[in-house]
């Protein structure tokens, strides 16, 4: 789904949020089959502290955006465009007048 013009993108969040949570998945699955150590429970909580970190960005400070944008421009719809001014009606005392046209004949 394309952005609304003025949206903030999130291709560039996205690639980074994946990217880390590929990387702590791996990281877990080098943890499923290692030996049971103090070590290997650091990393678990770091991971899952990752994850946590992850998803509050992600959605959190992605809706604080919304809220400063929403306080900012006073609309409930910041990045959409702005409204526009109603085309104003023709005068009520407009009058037609016809103007017959003469012949343009050999007369």
């Amino acid at each position: 789904m394309a952005a609304a013009p003025g949206e903030p993108s999130w291709k560039w969040r996205r690639i980074i949020i994946y990217a880390v949570l590929a990387w702590a998945c791996y990281q877990l699955f080098i943890l499923v089959d290692a030996q049971d150590t103090r070590l290997n429970e650091t990393i678990a909580w770091g991971w899952q502290l990752v994850v946590m970190v992850l998803v509050t960005g992600y959605t959190g400070f992605a809706t604080a955006q919304d809220i400063a944008a929403i306080w900012t421009t006073r609309t409930a719809r910041p990045y959409s465009d702005p409204p526009q001014e109603p085309t104003p009606p023709p005068p009520a005392d407009q009058t037609i007048v016809v103007v017959p046209q003469k012949p343009s004949g050999g007369e």
